[in-house]
């Protein structure tokens, strides 16, 4: 099951100003490796245990009392914490016009003197430590909380960033986000088509407004986004189900439809046929 950060819904570990998530206090116990969706780029202060993050070629170890920054997108990611302890972390969440507002307001215009990678880890220095110490505290004050306070300690944390000994590196990170050209629309779009992505988070995957999205799919493939996307996850459900015994609702999350009763609505308008109908008929063939 593919996880999404930041969770849409209300929790009081997650502090958020009306639909705006801000940040997210998490406690783990069990070791895991995960597939994560971050739909938002993503600071990760990390508190107890240590966090790894695999790549194909390598794998990042991030230890308590470290930063880690990352962009929006798809990460394999483990927590782990020695036997009894709990993993903790602390998520704080921003979009591309948060940053571009606080690059402008603070005068970084010409480029940084280094290099940008996907991600990157910053050691903490006394000044981010208090500030991850006092902002952990909100979570058990959260009613009292004024919406605007979380938007200012955003801030905060960015200049806190850019006074840290690692200055260019975190300054050329955050550009490169703000910089980024929009994304190749055909190659986001089959590189995520079975993932359970709605239509809105692709188009920030590309690197567009959600009409921007729609409008340019429109010219490269001649059809509507949603249109072209269900008659690929249908076909590719429809092979699964002739080709192999897994169960109907595996085959649906595997193709990218979390909702079942949906998939078997869809399926039917589609092939005339339930999935499970097609599985008989060729146990009888």
């Amino acid at each position: 099951m593919l996880l999404k950060f930041p969770k849409d819904q209300d929790d009081q570990q997650i502090l958020k100003a009306g639909a705006t998530h801000f940040a997210m206090l998490k406690q783990r116990n069990r070791v895991s490796k995960r597939t994560v969706f971050l739909k938002e780029n993503t600071l990760i202060f990390v508190i107890h245990g240590y966090k790894l993050l695999h790549f194909d070629d390598t794998t990042v170890k991030v230890e308590a009392g470290s930063l880690l920054m990352l962009k929006r997108g798809f990460y394999v990611m483990s927590d782990n914490v020695p036997d009894g302890l709990q993993f903790r972390s602390l998520l704080l969440y921003f979009s591309d016009e948060q940053l571009r507002r606080f690059l402008h307001k603070s005068g970084y215009t010409e480029p940084a003197q280094a290099t940008a990678g996907h991600h990157l880890t910053v050691p903490l220095t006394p000044l981010l430590e208090s500030f991850r110490n006092q902002y952990t505290d909100y979570f058990a004050h959260m009613q009292q909380l004024p919406p605007e306070v979380l938007a200012l300690k955003l801030y905060e944390l960015f200049l806190l960033l850019t006074a840290t000994p690692q200055k260019q590196q975190v300054l050329a990170f955050l550009q490169s986000i703000v910089r980024a050209q929009p994304a190749d629309i055909a190659y986001i779009v089959r590189a995520h088509l079975f993932q359970p992505l709605s239509l809105a988070e692709l188009a920030k995957l590309s690197g567009r407004s959600l009409a921007s999205f729609k409008r340019d799919f429109q010219q490269l493939f001649q059809t509507s986004p949603k249109k072209w996307i269900n008659e690929q996850r249908l076909a590719h459900a429809h092979t699964l189900l002739r080709t192999t015994p897994a169960q109907v609702a595996e085959i649906a999350m595997e193709c990218g439809f979390e909702n079942v009763p949906h998939f078997i609505h869809i399926f039917r308008q589609r092939y005339g046929i339930t999935p499970n109908s097609i599985r008989t008929k060729n146990a009888i063939i």
